[in-house]
């Protein structure tokens, strides 16, 4: 017979294995704690993202692995700084946690920093911007200046040192294109070759500045794009005219379809690229960091390469360029 002592002995067992039960099988008494979500707001200087494809693809590779929300915010009219700073200030009261943003005038960013209208983790891509105190922003970037020379280094290679070199770009480049100028112009700019600059062709007029400078020409010569959009509509051209393309070595940067197409026509002579997937990636995790007050370093600069028609069969170039989500 089971005396009292038993019974309750065998009360306080049951109930035991009750609260051990619900301990590990439901959150009624010890709740998990739900994982924290990070909100940013990515703002760009361009009316769509055809130079941030593999940009965005390390965004939300980053976003997945790191419990982040992340919005990818374009202009509605190109390199309009008023207007990017009304869509950072929007964000940020909004309720973003932090703004990457690639910068139309890196001094009006800074100026929010430092006057404190902006008030949120910032991380700076394609800028050179002079950081504004530990643990408020960061930056990263490729080493644009290293890239024009690396260029520059190639055509001397490839063309020989009596060739004409066209550089080719917009009538107010912006600060990347201007440093990738820099770097061509010291090593080019030695009397090694002919520079000649024809910065001012806008959108529409690319076409007609290629055709000027190769009518007429026995002798190649040589252009070198100082932005990937200059850069496409030069290639689109040479592609549609045989003539013209047989007398011109066309050089540039950018990692787009259409400008990797155009190299694997020949149609570019070389390219130097970016490693965009990387910089996505890294965009986020900053301002992950930034945001939870952890240290990070206030400027990263990520790898360029420069690469020829053979080079897109290359594995390691494979991964880079055409990188998987």
């Amino acid at each position: 017979m089971i005396t009292k002592r038993e019974k309750l002995l065998w009360i306080f067992y049951g109930i035991a294995l009750l609260v051990l039960f619900l301990l590990s099988s439901t959150n009624l008494i010890i709740k998990e704690k739900e994982p924290e979500i990070y909100s940013f707001s990515v703002i760009v200087e361009d009316t769509t993202d055809e130079y941030y494809v593999n940009f965005r693809k390390g965004v939300e590779r980053a976003a997945i692995e790191l419990n982040a929300d992340v919005s990818f915010i374009t202009l509605y009219e190109a390199d309009n700084q008023e207007q990017q700073t009304e869509l950072m200030l929007r964000e940020q009261q909004d309720g973003s946690r932090g703004l990457i943003v690639s910068p139309v005038e890196q001094e009006t960013v800074v100026r929010l920093l430092s006057e404190k209208r902006i008030v949120i983790p910032l991380v700076f891509i394609n800028s050179e911007a002079s950081l504004v105190g530990e643990g408020v922003s960061t930056r990263i970037a490729f080493d644009y200046h290293t890239m024009g020379k690396q260029l520059a280094e190639q055509v001397l290679t490839e063309q020989g040192r009596g060739a004409t070199v066209y550089l080719l770009g917009q009538k107010s480049p912006d600060m990347v294109s201007r440093q990738f100028m820099d770097g061509i112009c010291s090593v080019l700019d030695t009397g090694l070759c002919r520079l000649i600059a024809c910065q001012g062709a806008q959108e529409g007029e690319v076409a007609d500045t290629v055709k000027k400078l190769s009518e007429g020409r026995r002798e190649g010569v040589v252009i070198i794009a100082l932005d990937p959009g200059i850069l496409t509509e030069a290639a689109q051209f040479l592609s549609d005219h045989d003539e013209d393309r047989a007398s011109v070595a066309l050089y540039g940067r950018g990692t787009t379809v259409r400008i990797l197409n155009y190299l694997d026509k020949e149609i570019i002579e070389g390219l130097c690229i970016t490693d965009d997937f990387s910089a996505g990636y890294l965009s986020v995790k900053k301002a992950v960091e930034l945001s939870d007050s952890k240290f990070t370093a206030q400027a990263e600069f990520l790898k360029s390469d420069y690469i020829k028609k053979e080079d897109l069969r290359d594995e390691n170039y494979e991964k880079l360029l055409y990188p998987i989500e």
